[in-house]
């Protein structure tokens, strides 16, 4: 399973929309509840001037109205990507006057084993 499903399937639990790379802002029409993210790929561990992994960056944004009560389900939300293989999150509190807006970010890697630095990403 790719990055981007294993982060897919861990939110999707929650019932509120999941949509990779989707500002709703800009949209112009967005529920009120909605989670997005983005995730960014490098080689590491090198070893012999080729990357032995494929290090994925994951930034996870949850928006909720003010008001809202949305603590319990921003830990459930660390719970479940942490299960799902990534890092324990680290949140920022991102909310202005428009709304609720929590950051969480994580990572994981990937072996690149046998395959050609030039194969392209795993799980992609």
């Amino acid at each position: 399973m790719s990055v981007e499903a294993r982060v897919k399937a861990a939110l999707d639990v929650f019932g509120d929309p999941v949509e990779k790379s989707l500002l709703y802002a800009s949209a112009g029409k967005r529920p009120p509840r909605y989670y997005t993210f983005s995730c960014e790929s490098f080689g590491d561990n090198y070893g012999d001037d080729e990357p032995g992994c494929e290090r994925w960056l994951v930034s996870v944004h949850f928006f909720a109205p003010l008001g809202e009560s949305c603590l319990q389900q921003v830990r459930e939300t660390k719970g479940a990507l942490f299960r799902a293989g990534f890092t324990w999150p680290r949140c920022v509190d991102a909310t202005d006057q428009d709304g609720q807006h929590y950051v969480l970010e994580c990572e994981t890697a990937e072996p690149i084993g046998d395959r050609g630095v030039d194969d392209g990403p795993a799980g992609v």
